[in-house]
């Protein structure tokens, strides 16, 4: 693929989030997301085949964007556990701050995965792939002795997927409620109770 090939993905990609993030997944339409790039109608039957597919690649997209600062974080977290989660936490309390706008269309495109083949594969592809890398920095947090012997890393990090799922659900609909900064403190508490070191102190954690 050369430069302008790139280019012109990219511009579809950010097109795309962008129209989701007005009209929502049901009201966005391939001339919408055509016109917002700045390119022709066949170009995202060229690039992505389809307007599903392209929707499905945007939003995976994105919530790597998202993750990558928490998920670079963690690398070499049994080096330093609590230095490692909480700048994982740091970053993305600042990530969901600049996503908030694309939440409601990503929970849109999770509904929808039930009756699409093509978002169904995006999400799972997605899902797997954030579930993997968590499952292995919580395993090599348990092997390192900073998690007990009784977490499953497979598991825990499923449900942690789920449980950041369910942030995005609900801090759309009660955004007080579910502040980043004190949920996410919440989460690393909650492994911390699983581990062999004392909890954080301070109520404000």
């Amino acid at each position: 693929m050369n430069d302008r090939q790139e280019a012109t993905r990219t511009r579809l990609l950010d097109a795309t989030l962008d129209v989701l993030a007005a009209q929502g997944v049901a009201r966005t339409t391939s001339r919408g997301i055509a016109a917002a790039a700045g390119v022709n109608l066949q170009a995202i039957t060229y690039h992505f085949g389809s307007k599903d597919t392209l929707i499905g690649k945007a939003l995976v997209h994105a919530v790597r964007v998202w993750t990558e600062p928490a998920r670079t974080a963690l690398t070499g977290v049994a080096d330093d556990p609590l230095g490692h989660l909480l700048g994982a936490v740091e970053a993305l309390q600042v990530a969901l701050g600049a996503a908030r706008q694309h939440f409601p269309a990503y929970i849109e495109a999770l509904a929808a995965a039930a009756r699409s083949e093509t978002l169904r594969s995006e999400n799972r592809t997605l899902l797997d792939e954030l579930r993997d890398d968590l499952a292995e920095r919580l395993r090599e947090l348990r092997d390192a002795g900073f998690l007990a012997a009784w977490v499953e890393p497979d598991v825990m990090a499923a449900l942690v997927v789920a449980a950041g799922d369910g942030f995005v659900l609900h801090s759309t609909l009660d955004p007080e409620r579910y502040a980043p900064e004190r949920t996410l403190h919440q989460v690393v508490q909650l492994l911390l109770a699983a581990s062999t070191v004392a909890p954080l102190g301070g109520a404000d954690h």
